[in-house]
């Protein structure tokens, strides 16, 4: 007989999983949905349902960002609870590829076979522990969850070296948490912040972070690689431009935005929208050379075609890579012209 199949993880993706694969159950870690219903499945705790189902195989179908556990912890916490048959959710990918992909920045597994000579060339861009980085990166993608590493620094500043006259541009300044680590960073010694924000709600909280300072210039709009009118999917964290927004937005490019700026430091952090964001401020980059801190974690290819781009705008840089929560998330790479 086969053994019944329990899903750990009730969220968005244990639901999408679950109606393919069918679980007799979900188990989670939030004791609020124990004892309840979801999607005609029950939920009870991970002891139980090891308890009930001992012989189950256990999916891992919890993905989210975390600074202290990721998916191997959730496969320990099962083993000492006594499940032995546990597997992540992305060696599913191989029979049901094609329904889950592409997910955030997972894909099909020829795709990176599709694409080996560009990701050869951004792995020869970076130094050496950015090189380490990149690999775990490409093996998290073709479903090797292991040996991920959480950099336990802040995003974003640690490989770079801040001065004390910095002109710092936040691309995604969501409600001035990056700033906060920027005034920190720099002991509160710069020249100018200009911060992008598109979400209402993000923005009113930025806003208020910011309490006046007039070093600071507040931009409401999006940012891309033209200027045009779009809607924007609001969600806190993970605002992003969608055709199913909401809210409707400007689009202006940085080259426009930061016209007479010379910004000596940037961040992007902009839900998939950082090659747009990119091309639309060649000129002002390629003109003052900032540093630069890209995420490439939110689209398939953007782990190496943003490092292959930053070298188009930015020869002669140094390149690395850290990754600051579990299982892929939050994974940046930096660029530092010489």
């Amino acid at each position: 007989m086969t053994p019944p199949i329990i899903c750990f993880g009730a969220g968005n993706l244990g639901r999408r999983i679950a109606r393919v694969i069918h679980p007799v159950m979900f188990c989670d870690n939030n004791s609020a949905l124990w004892g309840t219903v979801c999607d005609g499945v029950p939920v009870e705790s991970p002891a139980t349902a090891v308890q009930r189902h001992p012989q189950a195989t256990f999916v891992i179908t919890i993905w989210h960002p975390s600074r202290n556990e990721g998916m191997m912890d959730r496969v320990k916490q099962l083993k000492i609870l006594g499940a032995f048959n546990i597997i992540p959710f992305p060696v599913l990918f191989a029979d049901y590829g094609d329904v889950f992909l592409p997910h955030g920045f997972w894909e099909q597994p020829n795709y990176y076979a599709e694409h080996k000579e560009d990701i050869r060339g951004a792995r020869a861009l970076l130094d050496g522990e950015g090189r380490e980085e990149f690999d775990r990166q490409m093996r998290l993608r073709v479903g090797d969850v292991s040996g991920q590493v959480i950099n336990p620094g802040v995003q974003y500043f640690p490989p770079l070296t801040l001065g004390r006259n910095e002109v710092f541009i936040d691309c995604g300044a969501f409600d001035g948490d990056t700033i906060a680590e920027f005034r920190r960073a720099t002991d509160d010694q710069f020249d100018r912040i200009v911060a992008f924000e598109p979400d209402p709600a993000n923005f009113a909280a930025l806003k208020r972070a910011i309490d006046g300072d007039q070093r600071i210039t507040l931009n409401r709009n999006a940012t891309g690689s033209r200027r045009e009118t779009v809607r924007l999917n609001m969600g806190g964290m993970s605002s992003k431009i969608s055709t199913e927004g909401t809210c409707e937005v400007q689009i202006v490019t940085l080259d426009e935005a930061l016209d007479g700026i010379a910004p000596t430091c940037m961040k992007f952090d902009i839900e998939g929208s950082e090659p747009d964001t990119l091309q639309g401020g060649r000129k002002i980059i390629a003109r003052h050379r900032p540093k630069m801190a890209v995420c490439v974690y939110h689209c398939p290819d953007h782990l190496w075609t943003i490092p292959l781009l930053l070298n188009e705008i930015l020869p002669n840089s140094r390149f690395t890579m850290r990754t600051y929560c579990a299982d892929g998330f939050d994974c940046v790479c930096y660029c530092i012209p010489n």
